[in-house]
C-alpha cells in the first residue's frame, strides 16, 4: 500500500466529455466532481472541458470542478465552438503553478482524410497544455492535450509535442486523449522519449474507450525523469472514458 505523501504523487488524466454523465445523458458537474475528488489526485488533466460561452450548456466548468475540489485551475482553450463558446482541455494541481501556457497545435493543410464508411472526418483545432509545477522541491513540466482524428492532425500534434519535450531538462508528464491505439506509428516519436505508466500495469493496453463497451486504449500518462509506481484505470461508466490514474515517486 502507498502511502502518499510528499515525495509520492498521484496523476490522473480524464476525457470529462463536457461533463456529460454518460448513463444519465445529462451534464453533471457533481458527479465529475465526485470522481475526481475520490481519486485524489495531486495533478489533473481534463479533456472535452467547455468554457463560458452563449451557446445553451456552455458554463464556465474549470472554475466550477476546481472550486469543488478546493485546486488551482487552468483553461486551455482550443476552440471556441460556434465562434463564441470557448472548448479545450483543463489542469487541475493542489500546488499551484511556476508557470502555465496554452499552445497551439497547427492544422493540417490538407484535410481529406475519410472514416472506414468514406466519410469526411472531423477536423478540429487543438492545443497543449504546458504547466510547470513544484513537488516536493522539484520541478515538473506536465503536458496536457487533446488529439485529433486524423492522422494528419495526431502527426501535428506528436511534432509539437516533441518541440517541447526536446527543449525540457526537467522530469515531464504528457497525458490526455490521443485518439491512437498503442501500436500506432505516430506514437513513436514520444515512445522513443517518454515511457508509457502501462508498462507498470497489471494488464496492459487495457480498453478505456468507450467506456459502457470498452475496446480500445486511446488514453495515456506519458512520463520521464519520475519513478512509476503503479497505474491503475478507473472502469467506471461517469465519461465515454475511462480515467487513468498513475502513481509516481518524486
Amino acid at each position: 500500500m502507498i502511502q502518499m505523501g510528499d515525495i509520492y504523487m498521484k496523476v490522473m488524466t480524464f476525457n470529462i466529455q463536457h461533463a456529460l454523465d454518460y448513463r444519465n445523458r445529462v451534464i453533471d458537474v457533481d458527479l465529475f466532481i465526485r470522481t475526481v475528488a475520490k481519486i485524489n489526485p495531486d495533478f489533473c488533466g481534463l479533456n472535452e472541458v467547455r468554457g463560458e460561452g452563449p451557446i445553451d450548456g456552455y458554463t464556465d466548468q474549470t472554475n466550477a470542478i476546481a472550486d469543488g475540489l478546493g485546486c488551482f485551475r487552468y483553461f486551455g482553450e482550443s476552440i471556441k465552438v460556434g465562434g463564441t463558446s470557448p472548448y479545450g482541455n483543463a489542469f487541475l494541481s493542489k500546488n499551484g503553478f511556476i508557470s502555465v501556457e496554452t499552445i497551439k497545435i497547427p492544422d493540417p493543410i490538407v484535410k481529406d482524410e475519410t472514416d472506414e464508411d468514406g466519410d469526411l472526418l472531423h477536423y478540429e483545432s487543438r492545443s497543449v497544455i504546458k504547466a510547470v509545477v513544484k513537488h516536493n522541491d522539484k520541478e515538473i513540466c506536465f503536458l496536457v492535450t487533446h488529439m485529433g482524428l486524423a492522422q494528419s492532425e495526431r502527426f501535428n500534434a506528436v511534432d509539437t509535442i516533441v518541440k517541447i519535450i526536446d527543449c525540457l531538462d526537467i522530469p515531464v508528464v504528457l497525458m490526455g486523449d490521443f485518439n491512437s491505439v498503442p501500436q500506432d506509428e505516430v506514437l513513436k516519436p514520444l515512445l522513443d522519449r517518454l515511457d508509457d505508466t502501462d508498462c507498470y500495469a497489471l494488464v496492459k493496453n487495457k480498453p478505456t474507450y468507450p467506456s459502457y463497451e470498452p475496446e480500445i486504449k486511446i488514453d495515456y500518462i506519458f512520463f520521464r525523469g519520475l519513478k512509476c509506481l503503479n497505474v491503475t484505470t478507473l472502469e467506471d461508466v461517469i465519461s465515454d472514458h475511462f480515467p487513468i490514474i498513475a502513481d509516481f515517486e518524486v
